[in-house]
């Protein structure tokens, strides 16, 4: 997506993202909308009144001034004042009182949309940053319903999918040669502070897995007894598999009749082909060892993830129109001869969370300065379930290693 200088644009896509959310929640019962179905993710009414809770504190306080709508607000739906497994507990507006909040403040933001000033100096106005922050949250936010919505025991009414692709034929890996390339970006207008300075990295020559690891492959480092082999693991790895018991991804039922998954609430035979998806960096690191391979880089993902720059239009499965990872096809390759780089899973890489040279924090430092460390380790490429406006080459996705209710697969590399 180009810059958000348009107010008529700006708009369309805040009004876009609206309708998807609400078309996501809107088969739910107030009960199921209220439900914390896991530790891990927030009731779906918090996260539906959040969402209007950011666009009321950047878009109407940071930008117009305007006097906070409802002061608790500040305690209920900072995602920093509460864990989300506290979050269920407490008072929270119940569904149609978080519609009717979500809706005043729209109202109110786009009265301040008609009279702002887009060609303000100020950087959070510049080319339409803070709106363009704002819409990106709602669509990360829609993921993070999927990823709820997946949790849940109860059935989700998914839309049919519509016939896979066969698997391509070619090699198992494809390489990219050594040389320098610029890594971030300093002018993408939309991008987040961790994106940012570009920077130029060198890199010696490798080789990455043309697919994302397919759920057949993983089989077989199942049946290997992958995950009874401690060498294969890291010893934090090792740890969490034994604590936590875990023998294949999450969602799979494994039995002497075959393999099924857990998609929405449906039980369905596994497709062999698709990308593996919701297994934790652990996972990935001991398959790449069984495989006798390795995770990525980030730098090395955004270097193979370099697009045409005569052929902006490659498709990739993003926007969960697909509600769930596809088959390779030839239409998502990159230069290098990689498939499906950007949408299907999030790819996990070797990489810790950590700020480029010249990383400033903008607009505020708990997006992404708070994070950075080694407790974090960075996915890349985004998932059938995020948007295009969010899945850019340059962006940064992180998560604790032994997270797996996020839409995470995973492809390896090697060095020549």
């Amino acid at each position: 997506m180009d810059e958000l200088a348009s107010k008529t644009r700006i708009a369309t896509e805040l009004e876009r993202a609206r309708r998807t959310t609400e078309a996501l929640l809107e088969p739910l019962s107030d009960d199921a909308l209220r439900q914390q179905v896991s530790p891990l993710q927030s009731p779906l009414v918090w996260d539906y009144a959040h969402i209007a809770y950011f666009e009321e504190l950047w878009l109407l306080r940071a930008v117009a001034g305007a006097d906070p709508i409802a002061s608790r607000h500040d305690d209920l739906y900072d995602a920093f004042q509460h864990e989300r497994n506290e979050r269920g507990d407490l008072p929270l507006l119940d569904p149609a009182a978080a519609r009717a909040y979500a809706k005043d403040v729209r109202l109110r933001t786009l009265e301040v949309l008609d009279r702002v000033d887009l060609e303000n100096t100020d950087p959070l106005l510049r080319d339409g940053f803070a709106y363009g922050m704002v819409l990106q949250h709602e669509l990360q936010h829609q993921e993070t319903l999927l990823q709820t919505l997946q949790l849940r025991d109860e059935p989700y009414p998914v839309p049919t999918r519509v016939a896979a692709p066969a698997a391509c034929d070619g090699p198992e890996d494809v390489p990219v040669p050594s040389g320098r390339f610029t890594l971030g970006t300093s002018d993408q207008p939309l991008a987040y502070d961790n994106e940012r300075q570009a920077h130029e990295v060198e890199l010696p020559g490798f080789r990455i897995d043309r697919l994302p690891v397919t759920n057949v492959r993983y089989l077989d480092f199942i049946a290997d007894r992958g995950y009874d082999d401690s060498r294969l693991w890291s010893e934090g790895g090792w740890a969490w598999r034994q604590q936590e018991e875990v023998t294949h991804p999450l969602g799979w039922r494994l039995s002497a009749d075959g393999t099924v998954r857990r998609r929405f609430g449906h039980e369905e035979e596994l497709p062999p082909e698709e990308p593996v998806q919701q297994v934790s960096f652990f996972e990935a690191e001991a398959y790449a060892r069984w495989a006798g391979k390795r995770l990525p880089t980030e730098q090395e993902w955004e270097q193979a993830a370099r697009w045409s720059r005569t052929d902006p239009g490659r498709a990739a499965n993003l926007g969960h129109m697909s509600f769930g990872p596809l088959p390779a096809a030839p239409t998502s390759a990159a230069d290098c001869g990689a498939l499906q780089l950007l949408g299907d899973v999030w790819e996990w890489t070797s990489s810790e969370f950590l700020p480029y040279p010249g990383f400033e924090a903008f607009p505020y430092a708990e997006y992404s300065e708070v994070f950075f460390g080694d407790a974090f380790r960075v996915l890349r490429g985004g998932s059938w379930a995020s948007d295009p406006i969010v899945a850019r080459p340059t962006f940064r996705n992180w998560d604790y290693p032994q997270r797996r209710q996020i839409f995470a697969g995973f492809r390896c590399a090697r060095d020549v």
